[in-house]
């Protein structure tokens, strides 16, 4: 594409003319980049009407479901229960025999529940690598990065957690229908 603006650019130009060594006025009547237009949207994913109504409800329940509060709840599971809201009926049944989330913070949680702390999720959603959406399925790629809360102090929790979400569409609203890490 620049090689094709740069010729588009210099055609017409008397390089062997007086003016050869002029300053060139750039200003023209009519569009030069239609092509390179064309070919930069055609390289941004194509989201359906209802994407950005799913990512709010990905965000939304992927938020509530790794916040959490280790001093009050037994587990992550605790936080995953008052996410069912944002998820399907199947997925939030396998979420109480699977008991929750895959992966937690192990023995970090008795250390945060000893000093009261609070876990505050933060999501943040991309689409690398996705299926294409369709006005009923959407999947996403989720990092959520978590602070812990203690008092006055905060701390980053590390690493973030990376999970690939699939939202479905029902007769009333978005949810989360799989989250795999």
């Amino acid at each position: 594409m620049a090689g094709l603006f740069v010729y588009l650019h210099f055609t017409g130009d008397d390089r062997d003319g007086p003016d050869a060594g002029a300053q060139r006025d750039t200003t023209t009547n009519h569009p030069t980049t239609t092509s390179a237009t064309a070919a930069l949207e055609d390289t941004i994913p194509q989201q359906s009407a209802g994407a950005h109504a799913a990512e709010d409800a990905a965000r939304q329940g992927l938020t509530v479901a790794f916040t959490w509060n280790p001093a009050t709840d037994g587990s992550p599971s605790d936080a995953y229960a008052r996410a069912r809201p944002w998820f399907t009926e199947v997925f939030a049944a396998r979420t109480i025999i699977d008991g929750g989330p895959e992966r937690g913070p192990g023995i970090q949680w008795d250390q945060w529940a000893s000093q009261g702390a609070k876990v505050v999720a933060d999501v943040d959603l991309g689409c690398s690598g996705c299926p294409p959406d369709s006005e009923t399925v959407v999947h996403r790629v989720a990092t959520i990065s978590q602070t812990a809360i203690v008092g006055e102090q905060t701390e980053e929790v590390t690493p973030d957690t990376t999970v690939w979400i699939t939202l479905i569409r029902t007769i009333e609203r978005w949810l989360i229908d799989d989250i795999r890490y």
